[in-house]
């Protein structure tokens, strides 16, 4: 974990509404700290997306893989002994926020546990500080912070717990993060990736037949296509041609059940939008 400034991504997409609440988002964190949850499915551009918000606002950017925090010191820093004498070590959390004018990101927030997040809650409210025992002195929110919070929800995504109200209380503003329409999201690998405009149109079209055989109580499938999966097959396609797509689609579906299985219906719509797939691909693929 470490302080950067993310680049502005010229290929990245953000509607007007979005757009318009980064704008008062950017007015308002010079008089208060801003707090920002983005919810959606995975691989949508949650993380992105605050990354774009400090990117366009050349703000530096703190990102917290919450997954992997495991106790409050994990925020705030730790003592060791160094020459006898008790040393505290900030981390760069503590730092971040104390200095003021950047953006924390919260990735996966809803990954750890409650416990460790009851620690951060002075710090989201209107306090703006905690005092830590260890440390021996408060800890203070500086001016211009952004506090952005990730989050995936729904029983698909293990190793998740429900977040507390009393946290979710403190991100006033929530923005869903859902994959982009067609058109756009067909422009976004056109631009990343170079790959033909009409085949990212038919790589488009799985992804979004996948998505609706895999939402609702009647879903077929187990779990969705991503925006992210996408961009990663369409890379693959532009040097690999359809044969790529076994590694970045299909192989990410289940075999079993054979002809009735998800990777055979995911198949067929591989083949129905690239026409003929040559025999060894059709084999593999079937597998």
């Amino acid at each position: 974990m470490s302080i950067f400034k993310p680049a502005v991504n010229s290929t990245y997409y953000i509607n007007d509404d979005v757009s318009n609440l980064f704008s008062y988002v950017e007015k308002q964190r010079k008089n208060k700290t801003q707090k920002v949850l983005l919810k959606g499915p995975h691989g949508a551009g949650k993380t992105e997306m605050a990354m774009h918000y400090a990117a366009v606002n050349n703000l530096p950017m703190l990102i917290m893989d919450c997954a992997n925090l495991r106790e409050p010191r994990d925020w705030f820093g730790y003592k060791t002994i160094e020459k006898s004498k008790i040393v505290w070590h900030e981390s760069q959390f503590d730092k971040a926020i104390s200095d003021g004018n950047i953006v924390i990101l919260l990735d996966e927030i809803n990954r750890v546990h409650p416990s460790i997040l009851n620690t951060l809650l002075p710090l989201l409210d209107a306090r703006g500080f905690t005092y830590l025992e260890e440390k021996g002195s408060n800890i203070i929110v500086g001016n211009g912070v952004v506090f952005f919070a990730t989050m995936n929800e729904g029983a698909v995504y293990t190793g998740t717990t429900s977040i507390d109200v009393a946290l979710k209380d403190r991100f006033p503003r929530v923005i869903e993060v859902k994959y982009l329409e067609t058109d756009k999201e067909i422009e976004l690998l056109v631009k990343r990736t170079g790959i033909d405009e009409e085949d990212a149109k038919n790589l488009v079209h799985i992804g979004n037949q996948i998505r609706e055989k895999s939402s609702g109580i009647s879903s077929s499938f187990s779990h969705t296509m991503s925006t992210r999966q996408l961009i990663a097959a369409a890379e693959d396609f532009v040097d690999g041609g359809v044969d790529s797509l076994t590694f970045t689609i299909t192989n990410l579906f289940s075999p079993e059940g054979g002809t009735s299985s998800e990777r055979a219906s995911v198949l067929q719509l591989i083949q129905g939008k690239f026409g003929g797939v040559r025999s060894k691909t059709k084999s593999r693929l079937s597998k």
